[in-house]
């Protein structure tokens, strides 16, 4: 009988000593480096499928130049924006709205064919009616310019109707404050 409470002590002993040790700790994973996005790049990620849209997105020094067709904007001799360049538009909203520092200078363009004076006019309208379509998603007016530059400035022969169809076109130019 001594010998059966002699081994129900120690067995006490061993349990209660179990119990009071702490369990091992695992080995601590290390914790997952933060992914660092740029501003640069998250407006890159943003704007660069408009390429497969058919708009030319050049980076520039600070933000990107996306350059919108007029023929896929806008119909001829026409401010209202044409419902094809809605998904577009979109996108530029998108990337402003995900980045509070981007701002936006919109500049509308118009090839040779009729006065001077009602390219002029219609430039500025079609850059207003980009501004204001961007704007009806959620940014704001102050971080967007709107300009036009009518015949002043093509970028092809107004000689050809490739050429004019060329220098119909709006830019926005996003850039990072």
């Amino acid at each position: 009988m001594k010998l059966t409470v002699v081994a129900s002590l120690v067995s006490l002993l061993l349990v209660s000593a179990c119990a009071t040790q702490p369990a091992p700790k695992a080995d601590p994973q290390p914790a997952p480096e933060p992914v660092v996005t740029l501003p640069m790049d998250e407006l890159m990620a943003q704007l660069e499928p408009l390429e497969q849209m058919g708009l030319t997105v050049e980076k520039t020094d600070s933000g990107m130049r996306v350059v919108m067709p007029g023929a896929m904007a806008f119909a001829s001799g026409s401010s209202e924006i044409d419902p094809a360049a809605y998904e577009a538009l979109d996108r530029v909203a998108t990337a402003m709205t995900a980045l509070s520092a981007a701002r936006a200078d919109i500049v509308g363009h118009t090839d040779s064919a009729g006065r001077a004076s009602y390219n002029q006019r219609l430039s500025e309208d079609r850059a207003e009616a980009v501004r204001a379509y961007v704007a009806g998603k959620g940014v704001e007016t102050a971080r967007m310019s709107a300009s036009g530059k009518g015949e002043a400035e093509p970028i092809a022969d107004n000689a050809t109707a490739e050429g004019r169809a060329a220098n119909r076109r709006v830019e926005i130019s996003v850039t990072l404050n």
